[in-house]
């Protein structure tokens, strides 16, 4: 299945783990952590299939399996389509 941001947000990193992102379309306003930034970080730039996030993903994280980095990856994509700031496409 491929992936794609729903629309472009503002962050702020304040460097404790945590991001605050600004949803420019809905007005709300949602705190994420690293990888779900991360994860909307690559697909503004273009929709990413879920086996091409976790190639990518891999080369991002260090010190985890593959199968924790999937089950991560896979919690933050349910996390971010729950909050409709990515869609199925």
């Amino acid at each position: 299945m491929k992936w794609q941001a729903c629309a472009l947000g503002q962050t702020y990193d304040s460097g404790e783990g945590l991001v605050v992102y600004f949803d420019s379309a809905s007005g709300r306003t949602h705190l994420i952590n690293e990888v779900a930034d991360w994860l909307l970080a690559e697909l503004a730039a273009n929709p990413l299939s879920t086996e091409q996030l976790l190639s990518r993903f891999m080369s991002y994280a260090k010190g985890i399996t593959c199968s924790e980095a999937e089950q991560l990856l896979k919690a933050q994509i349910r996390t971010l389509q729950s909050f409709d700031l990515i869609e199925a496409c």
